[in-house]
């Protein structure tokens, strides 16, 4: 590894000792002895100063520093050293940041000079959970004994954050409403700062808008850097898609640099859609841009199979794919190696599920091998909405788990009844929604009439928008009508348009082309769109449904509008649609229509 590459790794990660591979994955680098040596070394220019960490049985730490006469000597060993150096950290917050760093006048947030520590463990400790109510005990952070992957890094706290007391970590998590639960949390971060990325990475991130990390990022990514598996949930356009990235691009970057690019993918991102896919590929792109011996492969149907699987054969380190599509290329490509992949995501899983893909994540996650001298591989889920079947597939895929959700959930429990009246009681948790929502009683025959006036109401037309709809066809003729009767620029989206085409539109509408969009449901799954209005022309087949089309608009906050269209066609939902909606923040939802307050339905008919 060429050591310009590992002084990017200043302060975030501790030495560790690796055997290097002769002939690539094959040779897994054997894990160091955490009962015996490490050697660290610093380099300075042309000279060259060596630092043994010696630790004994009982975890006691010794450090002695010596002068090496000649950097040839190192380079005929066939260990591969990390290294870390003292530097200055000069951090830029928010205002609700420095606010949560100086709740207590003993800390600052000014230029400082900071050590690091390593404290080795031969058994996870055991360390209470911590949420707004009951904060997290301040102490190291240990080095698991079974380690997932040979970490060429292993992360540790930033020296502001481990100085923060008790009080500032309530603080913190009450105002970013954050809570965790688990063993051994890594404790949030305020700022990318405090992970010290690589270089290269924290420049893509200020190129791609990320200024400050967002409440789910400042307690996943530091989960995610430890080594930690993740269950998490936040509404959508929370910054979900970066809390794994970040971590998930570090560690593959890490272990390209070992393997010298060989052997992988190292990562693999599952999500429902081909969309979610391409956009997660593309968010991919652009954070490793620049990091040397890092390339994606995007895996998913509607593109051919075979300019795919040779994307993988050419060396992928990261792949994003769809679950159908991936099990096509493990059935039929057996020449593919997938024996190296290290680090599984799980995007969108409530929508992965309802969408009938469990028992195709059950046999990809059953027939990857482990890693050659793992134990196990890094796993996170990462959801909107938290059903019981996502624990349930939890319980069956993660170890240990940190569970992390931002904000407020609100759960139901009801007897339901679909439209054949078919009763089934259910339990949903979902978010609060960070977007005003107006619910509107329009009889079928009177919808069109009413989209027409609120886009020609000058105070109602708040582009870009996305409109939702339930049949493909109903989409392009909906999108013909409003371009006919508003003037605007519209264009519409479904399942039976090919890839390419639906990739154009996309692309268009980000660009600003169309004003409008009409969609399916094949929009409202994870994709992080800046759309200021939302309406349901036809309401959503489900309350975990409604959460996501409902939530493409959350990006805009208190800006961000979702208006509902809804009648007697999805009564089977008023009972727990009426109780999300009276849970909401107040002023979150306009006054509801008296027919649905009112509607008298039962499971039964009416009562």
């Amino acid at each position: 590894m060429d050591p310009e590459n590992l002084s990017n790794f200043s302060s975030m990660f501790v030495p560790r000792t690796l055997k290097r591979p002769s002939s690539g994955p094959a040779s897994t680098a054997k894990r160091a002895n955490t009962a015996g040596r490490l050697n660290a070394t610093t380099f300075n220019g042309n000279s060259k100063t060596g630092k043994d960490e010696n630790i004994d049985n009982n975890n006691n730490i010794t450090t002695t520093t010596h002068a090496e006469a000649s950097k040839g000597e190192s380079e005929k060993s066939d260990l591969i050293t990390e290294h870390t150096e003292d530097d200055h950290i000069n951090a830029s917050y928010s205002p609700a940041q420095k606010a949560d760093l100086t709740n207590e006048k003993d800390i600052s947030v000014t230029v400082h000079q900071h050590q690091r520590s390593l404290v080795v463990g031969t058994s996870l400790q055991t360390v209470p959970t911590y949420s707004p109510t009951q904060p997290p005990i301040p102490q190291p952070l240990l080095i698991p004994s079974d380690l997932f992957h040979p970490q060429l890094i292993q992360y540790t706290p930033h020296a502001e954050i481990a100085s923060l007391s008790p009080t500032q970590l309530t603080t913190i998590l009450t105002r970013h409403g954050i809570t965790a639960i688990g063993r051994n949390i890594p404790r949030p971060i305020l700022s990318f700062t405090h992970c010290e990325f690589p270089s290269k990475l924290h420049d893509n991130l200020q190129r791609v808008g990320y200024d400050q990390p967002t409440p789910i990022q400042m307690q996943a990514i530091p989960a995610g850097l430890a080594g930690r598996d993740i269950l998490a949930s936040s509404s959508t356009s929370s910054g979900k898609t970066a809390s794994f990235l970040l971590p998930l691009i570090v560690h593959t970057w890490a272990l390209s640099q070992f393997y010298n690019g060989k052997g992988g993918p190292y990562a693999l991102v599952m999500a429902p859609t081909r969309e979610l896919c391409s956009q997660i590929e593309t968010q991919t792109k652009k954070m490793i841009s620049g990091l040397t011996l890092m390339k994606t492969a995007l895996l998913v149907g509607g593109l051919p199979l075979p300019n795919q699987a040779y994307r993988l054969k050419q060396g992928a380190q990261i792949a994003v794919a769809t679950p159908g599509r991936l099990l096509e290329i493990i059935r039929q490509c057996e020449e593919i190696d997938m024996s190296n992949i290290r680090m599984i995501v799980l995007d969108e899983v409530d929508m992965m599920l309802k969408m009938g893909f469990e028992e195709q994540v059950m046999e990809i996650m059953e027939s990857l091998p482990v890693p050659e001298n793992s134990t196990r591989r890094q796993t996170f889920m990462f959801s909107a909405t938290m059903p019981k079947n996502i624990q349930s597939l939890a319980n069956k895929i993660l170890r240990d788990p940190i569970t992390i959700s931002v904000g407020h959930f609100l759960e139901t429990k009801h007897d339901v009844a679909d439209k054949s009246n078919n009763i089934s009681s259910k339990v949903i948790t979902i978010p609060e929604i960070p977007v005003k929502q107006t619910i509107l009683w329009v009889e079928n025959s009177s919808k069109k009439k009413q989209l027409f006036s609120l886009f020609n109401d000058s105070k109602y037309w708040r582009p870009p928008i996305i409109v939702f709809v339930e049949s493909k066809l109903g989409a392009d003729l909906l999108a013909g009508a409003i371009e006919k009767k508003c003037g605007a620029s519209v264009a519409s989206i479904h399942g039976d348009k090919n890839q390419e085409e639906r990739s154009r539109i996309l692309d268009a509408f980000v660009n600003g082309e169309y004003e409008v969009l009409v969609a399916t449901g094949v929009l409202s799954r994870g994709l992080n769109l800046d759309v200021r209005m939302i309406v349901l022309f036809d309401m959503a087949v489900s309350v975990e449904e409604y959460v996501h089309q409902v939530g493409r608009a959350a990006k805009y906050g208190n800006q961000g509008w979702a208006v509902t269209f809804i009648n007697e066609d999805s009564k089977h939902l008023f009972n727990q649609f009426v109780s999300i909606l009276k849970k909401q923040p107040f002023g979150r939802v306009t006054p509801l229509p008296s027919k649905l307050l009112n509607h008298g339905y039962t499971l039964y008919g009416k009562g």
